[in-house]
């Protein structure tokens, strides 16, 4: 049940919150506050920034103001602040001074024009205007039929890649960065050339022009639909719709906004609590992942409000970097021939136990040394019963292992797994098991864990470890065949099958200790894994593939309720719920994970879509659940990250409910986390914590940057990676 503080909060204006409205606006000397008006009237539902460079990082708190008008920015650090006003409908007010304690009334400006108010809005709305091949171009017929590669069978699958497993899982598409081409790139004599050098630049190079390998064909069909959007762009095209300003309960978040390293580095997420009990640490330091950007793991002190790094340890020093894999191919216009991504610590995702240690999913070795326990001559029955490559030659699945840094003794601890890390989750169990997923597919796909009780206490990697393959109960018996059947191969009614689904994403049911997970391979699963007695032998797999009209699956989480949440290209925040299953999941056909359509449920992410293409361009990276109602939303509230909508996307009440970061704009979100420092507090003590985790950190808007969006003027003024807090108050002036 919703709490009576969470029933409060009405999606829309209530007659409570109207009545509110007229109560006289307070402040405590910590907080500013005032009403915002135009030559049109109170402004409703726009946003009041106050930033200061003068902590330890860029700060910017920020409030949105309501029906009258009327706003309060609570509880800011002592410092001297600049204020001012940003709105959709509107371009930014000027700039004034501002001290903690102060009335302030702003004068907002309204848009000179639909161009100047357009370079506010989120990216999405300036991406819708990309033309996406039309349905009666699938399927492809090549460079010599339609230009569309003959790989893609369908519209979706050709989305799929440009939104959810190809471009947009590394940078927004859609801002001012990428929706025009930068003069410095050089003179072209087409802007399909323009666009195949500029793929090519930095760091990212490699990987974009693998990218567009895939999608493109050999005369650039397709590179010429980005190419004909940047140019109708630069000819004057404006978006065909208007995003609508925050209401109802959208005005009373809060966005407290830090810098976070720097921005030839960036970052991809962060964790700062015990996900099963989000009370642990409280204020305490918040520990991100740069990935392949560098060996440093940046650390935001949020009381003091001030940001170090905190130099990663490797077990060995022979750990390959991971410039070998990223070269600098052509200059990039932001950085030239620098190269950026120099990491050995490759960390990815990171999450914290009750003790508040923190473990990354990371590189600790070179793969020659793969331990040998990893073999069937192995003692390690997992070993025995699907042995993984102990040489590096064809191993490509584990390039990360576990690295764990204790806050309290300052030291590492380096456990050697003998499949890949990549996300990684605790159960709620004695063992305090930690589940991780390697990222490999094929003969690769297994599911991992570590007994991190046994760990702590023996310091033994090998004893600590498991891994399964994922085997569907093919023959309907209810148990594990000793011999399966293997993928590709004919199948065998008395056997199982083994599935080469492995999991992208992985979580723990909180109501049965199942273990969950997505899968990419178009057009995206579902993946269950019932454990069993004896893991290694016992483990069962259930896929369920995603149904029309969802497709494009990538980040996901689990809820109290054992319900499945997914984030999806198609434009949808997905749920999957196992009790609705009305056959039988086992048997005969079972590895195609057609077994229970109706068990999903689609619910529409806001935003503009392609013209000829159902569904919003959002392109979420992944999806969390506030198991906790650590917000004030409710508890099991999933959040899809809004990657091409500068914010995060909750869904109340069968309703998208928008929690928008407008400064700096380029938030781009990977991992969510919450945490409750107060329980006693109120909203004041609790809050979700997220980054903006893309590979482009210099795309967001700087300080003083020369144009709304753009990412300033030199490499010493790009911004750096953000971190950003959201909060829940109980209306939009209380403080």
């Amino acid at each position: 049940m919703k709490s009576s503080v969470v029933l409060a909060l009405s999606l829309s204006l209530s007659a409570a919150a109207q009545a509110g409205a007229e109560t006289a606006l307070t402040l405590d000397p910590d907080d500013i506050g005032g009403v915002v008006t135009s030559r049109v009237g109170a402004e409703a539902g726009v946003w009041v920034i106050a930033e200061t460079t003068e902590l330890g990082t860029r700060f910017a708190k920020i409030a949105v103001t309501d029906e009258a008008g009327r706003y309060v920015i609570p509880d800011l650090p002592k410092a001297h602040y600049r204020l001012w006003v940003r709105g959709y409908g509107l371009v930014d007010s000027p700039k004034v001074a501002a001290e903690p304690g102060q009335k302030i009334d702003l004068q907002a400006v309204v848009a000179p024009s639909l161009s100047a108010a357009a370079q506010y809005y989120p990216p999405i709305y300036w991406l819708s205007l990309l033309k996406v091949p039309g349905r009666e171009k699938f399927p492809g017929t090549g460079a010599s039929g339609n230009g569309v590669p003959e790989n893609f069978t369908s519209q979706e699958q050709w989305l799929d890649l440009v939104k959810t497993n190809g471009c947009g899982p590394c940078h927004q598409l859609g801002n001012l960065a990428t929706r025009a081409i930068p003069a410095s790139l050089g003179h072209f004599d087409s802007s399909i050339e323009a666009w195949r050098r500029r793929l090519q630049s930095g760091q990212g190079g490699t990987a974009m022009i693998n990218g567009i390998a895939r999608l493109d064909s050999p005369d650039g069909g397709q590179l010429a639909l980005f190419a004909d959007w940047t140019d109708r762009i630069a000819g004057g095209e404006l978006p065909h719709e208007t995003p609508p300003r925050p209401s109802g309960v959208e005005r009373n978040i809060v966005v407290t906004v830090h810098d976070y390293a720097d921005a030839k580095h960036y970052l991809h997420d962060l964790t700062l609590t015990d996900k099963r009990k989000p009370t642990v640490n409280p204020y305490g330091l918040i520990y991100g992942a740069t990935e392949l950007g560098s060996d440093d793991i940046p650390v935001l002190d949020p009381v003091r409000n001030t940001k170090s790094l905190l130099p990663a340890q490797l077990r060995d020093a022979d750990a390959p970097s991971s410039l070998l894999a990223n070269p600098v191919i052509a200059p990039s216009p932001y950085f030239g021939n620098e190269a950026l991504w120099n990491s050995k610590f490759n960390a990815h995702t990171p999450t914290m136990d009750s003790q508040g240690r923190v473990y990354f999913a990371a590189q600790i070795r070179s793969p020659k040394n793969t331990p040998d326990y990893c073999t069937k001559d192995s003692p390690l029955r997992s070993a025995q019963l699907y042995p993984l490559p102990a040489k590096p030659e064809g191993f490509v699945g584990n390039a990360r292992q576990v690295s764990v840094y204790d806050p309290k003794t300052k030291k590492w601890a380096f456990i050697d797994t003998c499949f890949g890390s990549h996300h990684l989750n605790f159960a709620e169990d004695k063992s305090d098991t930690l589940f991780l997923n390697n990222v490999g597919q094929g003969e690769l796909a297994v599911l991992g864990w570590v007994n991190t009780r046994k760990f702590w206490e023996t310091g033994d990697s090998a004893q600590s470890q498991g891994w399964t393959a994922l085997v569907v109960d093919t023959n309907g018996d209810g148990k594990r065949s000793e011999d399966y059947n293997q993928p590709g191969k004919p199948i065998d009614a008395t056997k199982d099958t083994r599935v080469p689904y492995g999991l992208y994403s992985v979580a723990s049911s909180p109501l049965d200790g199942s273990v969950w997970g997505s899968n990419l391979t178009f057009p995206g699963y579902a993946v269950r894994v019932a454990l069993g007695a004896n893991p290694p032998e016992t483990a069962l797999t259930e896929i369920y593939k995603v149904p029309s009209p969802g497709y494009g699956i990538r980040g996901a989480d689990v809820d109290r309720n054992g319900v499945f949440w997914a984030a999806l290209g198609s434009g949808h925040l997905a749920s999957f719920d196992r009790r609705k299953c009305k056959g039988p999941l086992n048997g005969a056909g079972a590895e195609k994970g057609e077994k229970c359509p109706e068990g999903w449920s689609f619910y529409p992410l806001p935003g503009p879509g392609f013209a000829g293409a159902p569904g919003a361009a959002e392109t979420p990276y992944y999806a969390w659940v506030d198991q906790h109602d650590i917000l004030g939303l409710g508890p099991n509230t999933p959040f899809a990250t809004g990657n091409q909508s500068d914010s995060l996307h909750a869904l109340v009440n069968g309703q998208i409910v928008e929690l928008r970061v407008p400064y700096p704009m380029g938030f781009y979100a990977k991992g969510v986390d919450g945490r409750i420092d107060d329980p006693s507090a109120g909203w004041k003590g609790r809050g979700l914590w997220t980054t903006s985790g893309n590979r482009t950190p210099f795309h967001i808007e700087a300080i003083d940057a020369p144009a709304p969006g753009a990412p300033g003027k030199t490499p010493e003024t790009y911004s750096a990676p953000l971190v950003v807090n959201f909060q829940l108050r109980p209306s939009p002036l209380a403080h």
